[in-house]
């Protein structure tokens, strides 16, 4: 009988132990701060094409945690290492929030254009920090890195590629941001335009390629970088009605 009083106590105690032990987990994990981090590790940004002196680039990041029913803010500081050669006066960290009811939100830093910008690219190494309300995230995860030059930085020419000019260049590029105003063709900027808007911007361009030649036949307009420097700029879309 004792024998067995004893394996009922122990079931019971050790029941006990196991239930006290879930609870503390669960109120150990319940009691954690939310947190704060960068979705992807860093951007460039050129003001080719933007002749304003400033621009504000705005830094995507994801809470780790619940949602509030309030705007939530975020801080961030700078990383004085060797990636950050942007001088205090070339930007300003303009802070971070967290809509209410959102598990995303922005961080915005202005960007500030300079004459030094023209020969050269600056970074500024950001780090995620505490604030009253939302915890720095993961390690892995609380620092980007922002370039700005006035140069031309080459986006992925994806659909560039299909729309424009198969080769991509310095030029093309250039070209393209002139005539239509297309910096970025993302795949969701795509999706937003649609096949024919895609297009018509593609002929817009091909037409002013195919117009200039006509109208400087010893001054064609040519890739001036990448595989295809010094070989003429070949459009994939054009009135053909016109120029054919």
């Amino acid at each position: 009988m004792k024998t067995m009083k004893y394996i009922i106590y122990t079931v019971i105690a050790g029941v006990t132990m196991l239930q006290f032990s879930c609870k503390k987990d669960e109120i150990s994990s319940f009691s954690a701060s939310p947190a704060v981090n960068f979705t992807t590790k860093a951007v460039d940004y050129s003001f080719l094409g933007n002749p304003s002196g400033e621009f504000v680039q705005e830094i995507e990041v994801r809470i780790v945690g619940d949602v509030a029913d309030h705007d939530r803010v975020f801080t961030a500081e700078v990383v004085n290492d060797t990636i950050t050669t942007a001088k205090p006066t070339q930007y300003r960290i303009l802070g971070g929030l967290v809509k209410a009811n959102q598990f995303t939100g922005k961080l915005s830093v202005a960007l500030l254009k300079s004459d030094e910008l023209n020969t050269t690219k600056v970074n500024l190494k950001l780090r995620l920090t505490d604030s009253e309300e939302l915890k720095a995230g993961n390690v892995e995860s609380r620092e980007f890195v922002v370039g700005w030059t006035n140069q031309i930085v080459l986006p992925s020419w994806t659909y560039y590629r299909v729309f424009f000019s198969s080769a991509s260049s310095n030029k093309a590029y250039q070209l393209i941001v002139q005539i239509t105003g297309l910096k970025t063709i993302t795949a969701a900027e795509y999706r937003a335009m649609g096949q024919i808007a895609a297009e018509t911007q593609g002929t817009k361009f091909g037409d002013y390629v195919k117009q200039w030649n006509l109208d400087h036949p010893n001054d064609h307009l040519k890739h001036d970088t990448g595989a295809s420097a010094g070989q003429d700029i070949v459009p994939l879309y054009y009135t053909k009605s016109k120029y054919d």
